[in-house]
């Protein structure tokens, strides 16, 4: 619109068309500058080159491509000769960058028997060729976890492809998809006389990245449909916990914003290789362009750990907890040097290295448990000194934790230790190995399990559980917080579980317990409860006429006492009033 005070004379509104002109050539000019098609990618030496293979584009290609466009991009293998190896290349790389839909059906914790409301995400991957295996895209575990229909679409292609999750790390928030119509099986062949696309490109792993070292992340972020390409540097690399399942691994820092759907997405080096995968950020306000990615050291070791094992088993642990000696007086009581002295009284010569850890505990069901005991003090592992706040050295400048160096190898892998012990310097040595938890933080896609009986609802104490109980909220009940307290309860014995009294579910044969809940089972019939297995064994082998429940504490717990010759009509009344499948899930 004019301003109300213009007035349109003939001579003005030529004036107008004419400036009118201007500006649109002035746009058009604007649209041949910036909008060369390899513009929008960051990488340093592609787009040094597009502006000079892109200064003569047609006219009729500045607002939309023309056919011949489309037509270009499937050239003859003489052209693709003649293009420059780095355009291909790039291409190939982003061709390999697909799209994730997944279907989410997560089971209800508190009532085991059920599902949750279906929720669906959208998120990235990429396609590696692993040896032995063959091509797989993969992703982050939580991008598919409990996904009853997984999805993939790659670039600039309308169809989605279904995939089965083949192998999934919760540890290190990684999985690996099939995705059969895509990369057959069997050799080259899909069986139906089609072939694999002679274009599919793997993306290869590269080296572990310096700090400072630029990358780009590639992914479908929230925001868009198209692929995305955001640029940062490293600005650090050491031991995180993964928010999957709460392990602690090596885990690289960049600056470069993670948002959500860029999950499972590349993130690459200058050569166009996968340094990471990009897994999780930080949720607060205070926080900005901070974003983790899953190394390629942590990658590739995902990637060997499911060739080796036909399918994942887990990160190696010590299974030990360690007091640091950074305290001078501490480190005096246990006859260690002090100032590059050795202590006198002791008896004992110079120490070669005077700096480590302390024992306290050795789980039982680790490596180390007979080798390791409490008071010994960890010096060295594999000759790799350890310092007195529990890090070994990295790289030049750099240093992480012990745990850094176990994660890094596999299962029965032997280490060294060098250990001070009494006075005395001395070399034990056993095998390594995953280490199981007594309260687990995930299923691995399982249902949880659980046991009822008379309509008392029992279940394994797990991380999904309390979560779902609200444990790590500003208010919990005092079961809860008894609960809590196991979190990091020794494993005595695989297979152990701590069960749980998730609910009653009424009926006239347990009238009286209907507000028992949350209770942790110690005892059926005065026999030590170890698992939910355990305990359905106990209940099928019982004689006599009553069931007898003792809950913690061990001094004044609660008993309930229910008749067992009736057991098993009750149970199945409660189930069908409840419209419950199945009296019993176990663990497999």
């Amino acid at each position: 619109m004019l301003p109300a005070s213009m007035t349109t004379t003939p001579t003005a509104i030529t004036i107008l068309i004419l400036l009118s002109c201007t500006v649109l050539t002035a746009l058009s000019l604007s649209f041949t500058h910036v909008g060369a098609p390899s513009a929008h990618i960051t990488h340093r030496r592609i787009l040094q080159r597009s502006h000079a293979l892109k200064a003569t584009v047609d006219h009729e290609d500045l607002f939309w491509p023309s056919s011949s466009s489309f037509s270009d991009n499937i050239q003859s293998d003489d052209h693709h000769e003649e293009e420059d190896e780095e355009e291909i290349l790039l291409a190939a790389t982003l061709d390999s960058v697909v799209k994730i839909f997944a279907t989410h059906s997560e089971p209800d914790f508190l009532i085991p028997w059920q599902k949750q409301h279906q929720t669906t995400s959208t998120s990235s991957g990429f396609v590696l060729n692993i040896p032995g295996i063959g091509y797989r895209v993969m992703t982050n575990a939580h991008s598919v976890e409990y996904g009853s229909v997984v999805q993939v679409q790659r670039r600039g292609e309308a169809q989605k492809h279904a995939a089965i999750v083949e192998a999934l790390g919760n540890e290190c928030d990684l999985a690996l998809l099939r995705v059969d119509s895509l990369f057959p099986t069997q050799d080259d062949d899909a069986g139906d006389g089609s072939k694999i696309d002679e274009t599919t490109f793997a993306m290869p792993l590269g080296p572990l990245p310096s700090l400072q070292d630029e990358v780009e992340v590639l992914g479908y972020p929230a925001g868009g449909d198209s692929l995305c390409v955001t640029k940062g540097v490293v600005s650090r690399i050491e031991m995180q916990e993964y928010a999957q399942a709460g392990e602690r691994l090596l885990a690289m820092q960049i600056d470069a914003a993670i948002n959500p759907g860029n999950s499972g997405g590349p993130v690459v080096n200058e050569m166009l290789e996968v340094v990471g995968v990009a897994f999780q950020g930080i949720d607060e306000e205070s926080v900005e362009n901070v974003g983790y990615v899953v190394p390629s050291s942590v990658v590739l070791h995902f990637v060997e750990n499911v060739r080796r094992n036909n399918g994942y088993k887990g990160f190696c642990r010590l299974g030990i907890e360690c007091s640091f000696l950074e305290n001078d007086t501490f480190r005096k009581f246990l006859k260690l040097d002090v100032d590059g002295t050795p202590i006198n009284g002791s008896g004992t010569k110079k120490l070669e290295r005077s700096t480590g850890v302390m024992v306290r505990r050795v789980q039982p069901t680790s490596g180390a448990y007979g080798f390791l005991r409490s008071m010994d003090v960890i010096l060295a592992i594999d000759d790799i000194s350890l310092g007195n706040d529990g890090k070994i050295p990295f790289r030049r400048g750099e240093r992480v934790d012990l745990g850094g160096y176990i994660t890094s190898l596999f299962e029965g892998d032997e280490v060294q230790l060098t250990i001070w012990r009494e006075g005395k310097e001395v070399e034990v040595s056993f095998p390594v190995s995953p280490i199981n938890s007594l309260v687990p933080s995930h299923y691995s896609n399982q249902p949880p399990p659980y046991l009822i009986c008379s309509g008392l609802v029992f279940t394994a104490l797990s991380v999904p559980y309390l979560e779902a109980k609200g444990a790590w909220s500003d208010y919990y009940t005092d079961n809860i917080s008894y609960l809590l307290g196991m979190h990091n309860a020794d494993l005595e014995k695989d297979g152990d579980e701590v069960v749980v009294l998730a609910q009653v579910l009424a009926h006239r044969a347990n009238l009286g317990y209907e507000n028992h809940y949350d209770l942790h089972l110690l005892k059926f019939n005065g026999v030590e409860v170890r698992s939910l297995r355990h305990l359905k064994e106990l209940i099928t082998d019982s004689v006599g006429p009553f069931m007898a429940f003792e809950f913690a504490p061990k001094d004044g717990g609660r008993l309930v006492v229910l008749d067992r010759e009736t057991n098993d009509q009750v149970t199945k009344e409660v189930c069908e009033e409840h419209a419950i499948g199945m009296p019993f899930v176990l663990r497999r």
